[in-house]
C-alpha cells in the first residue's frame, strides 16, 4: 500500500470536482481588459528572454554571493522601478560539525524584500534568486534552440522571476498595480534549505492573505502536495594509527560512518514514503592511515509531519551507537546535525480553491494545467504550514532541474505572465 496523505485519495478526488466546478461557474470569461494585458504581454516576450538571458548568464549558485547579489541588484531596481519598496534582509553563516581542514559552513548572502501598500487582498510572492550551479560548473550559459531553452536556472528559477516580474509589469502597464498590496521575498538560499531565510518567509506569511510562488510547473502541471525535507550531517571521529605498524591500535571513523550509512539507508520506505539519500561522503588522511575523521551529509523526504519527527529520532539512535567497534568510552564519537528544513505541504480548503481557480483561468487563456504531487521542496511548504493558502508552481514549463540538461519551453514565458497576471487581478476583487 502506497503512503496516503493527511486527506484520503477519494474525498481528495471528490473535494477536488467541487472546485472544479465551482471555479468554472464563477471564471467569467476573459473581458477585454485582460485581453489588453494579454496581447501586452505577448508583445514582450523578447524582453523577457532578454532579461532571462542575461540573468542565467551570471553564475548565481548559492555559495557565490557575488553572483546572487548581481540578481538581487537586477530585480531590485526593476521592483523599484514599479513602485516597490526595497529592502534587504541579512543573511547568516550556518555553521555545521565538520572534521578538521574542512571547515563545513555555508555564508548566505542579503535576500530582498519588496512590499508595496494598497487596497484588497494581501499578496505574498516568492521566488529564489540563487541555483544548484556552483562557479566551476560546466552548466553555465543560456541557449536557445526554437520552442526550447537550456541553462541554469531557466526553469528553477530564473524563469519563474521573469514571470513574476512581467505579470507586475503588465499590471502596472494598464495602471491596475498602484492600489494592489503586495510583497515580494526573493530569498538566496533555497536550493539549500531556505536555512537562513526561513524565518523571514514565515513571517511574512503569517500578514498575508495568498501566496504564491514561481517554481516551475514542469510539464504544465501545478503542484498540490508536496513531500517534507530535512537534512542531516554526521561527523564521526576517530583514533589515527599506523595501517602497517600499529593497526589494532586504531578506531577507523571511516569504517564506522560505513556502518552508519548502512543503517541510515535502511531507513528508506517505499510503502510509506519515506526516502533517505546518503550524498555526500569525505573522511580520512592519507591511505596508510587509520581514519581519524569521516562526514557524510544526508537528505531526508517525507509525506506526514510526524515521519520527520520519528526519522529525526532515528538519526539521533544512529549517532549515539557504535557499529564498527567494541563500546570503549571515548574512542568513537559521532557529532551530528539535523535540520527538518520544510515540513509537507499539505492541502486546504483555500489552497485547493486557490489551485482550480488557477487552473479554470488557464483553461480561459488555452493552458490546460494538469495536478500532480512531488517529493520536491518549496518556499510554498513553509508559507502554508503557518497558514498563507499557496500555490507553488507558477513559472515556465520546465525540466532537467538540478541537471546538465535543465531546459524550458520559451513560449511559457508569456503563457505563464499571462497566466498570473489574470489571477492576482481576479484574486485582488474576491
Amino acid at each position: 500500500m502506497k503512503f496516503v496523505f493527511t486527506i484520503s485519495i477519494i474525498s481528495a478526488l471528490t473535494l477536488l470536482s467541487l472546485f472544479t466546478d465551482a471555479a468554472e461557474n464563477v471564471e467569467a470569461a476573459i473581458t477585454q481588459e485582460e485581453r489588453e494585458i494579454n496581447r501586452w504581454l505577448a508583445s514582450q516576450e523578447e524582453n523577457m528572454l532578454e532579461l532571462l538571458t542575461r540573468i542565467t548568464n551570471i553564475n548565481s549558485g548559492s555559495l557565490n554571493k557575488a553572483g546572487v547579489d548581481q540578481l538581487a541588484a537586477i530585480f531590485s531596481n526593476e521592483l523599484s522601478s514599479l513602485g516597490f519598496s526595497i529592502s534587504r534582509l541579512a543573511g547568516d553563516v550556518i555553521e555545521m560539525p565538520s572534521c578538521p581542514g574542512s571547515d563545513y559552513k555555508i555564508d548566505v548572502t542579503d535576500h530582498v524584500l519588496a512590499s508595496k501598500s494598497g487596497t484588497g487582498p494581501k499578496f505574498l510572492m516568492i521566488g529564489h534568486l540563487d541555483t544548484v550551479f556552483p562557479p566551476n560548473s560546466p552548466f553555465q550559459e543560456f541557449r536557445r534552440e526554437g520552442d526550447l531553452m537550456f541553462g541554469p536556472g531557466v526553469a528553477d528559477m530564473h524563469g519563474g522571476l521573469v514571470v513574476m516580474l512581467y505579470a507586475l509589469k503588465a499590471l502596472e502597464a494598464f495602471g491596475e498595480l498602484e492600489d494592489k498590496r503586495i510583497s515580494i521575498l526573493l530569498n538566496s538560499d533555497e536550493e539549500i534549505g531556505s536555512l537562513s531565510s526561513r524565518k523571514y518567509i514565515e513571517e511574512q506569511a503569517r500578514n498575508h492573505d495568498w501566496g504564491l510562488v514561481y517554481e516551475s510547473s514542469g510539464t504544465n502541471n501545478l503542484t498540490r502536495i508536496r513531500k517534507g525535507l530535512g537534512q542531516a550531517r554526521f561527523v564521526v571521529n576517530g583514533v589515527a594509527s599506523h595501517a602497517g605498524g600499529a593497526h589494532e591500535m586504531g578506531r577507523s571513523a571511516i569504517k564506522e560512518l560505513a556502518y552508519k550509512i548502512v543503517e541510515i539507508e535502511k531507513m528508506t520506505n517505499y510503502e510509506t514514503g519515506v526516502t533517505v539519500n546518503v550524498g555526500i561522503v569525505n573522511g580520512g588522511e592519507a591511505r596508510n592511515t587509520i581514519a581519524p575523521c569521516a562526514e557524510a551529509l544526508v537528505d531526508l523526504r517525507y509525506p506526514e509531519p510526524q515521519q520527520g519527527e520519528a526519522a529525526r529520532q532515528q538519526f539521533e539512535n544512529i549517532a549515539n551507537n557504535v557499529y564498527s567497534y567494541p563500546v570503549d568510552a571515548g574512542e568513537i564519537t559521532t557529532e551530528r546535525w539535523i535540520n527538518l528544513h520544510r515540513p509537507p505541504k499539505i492541502p486546504t480548503q483555500k489552497s485547493d480553491f486557490l489551485l482550480e481557480k488557477t487552473r479554470a483561468i488557464g483553461r480561459l487563456l488555452g493552458q490546460e494545467l494538469g495536478i500532480t504531487d512531488s517529493g520536491g521542496g518549496t518556499d510554498g511548504s513553509l508559507t502554508q504550514a503557518v497558514g498563507l493558502p499557496t500555490l507553488d508552481s507558477l513559472g515556465v514549463a520546465g525540466t532537467g532541474a538540478h541537471s546538465g540538461r535543465e531546459q524550458a519551453r520559451v513560449s511559457s514565458l508569456v503563457e505563464r505572465a499571462q497566466l498570473s497576471a489574470l489571477l492576482i487581478r481576479r484574486l485582488a476583487t474576491e
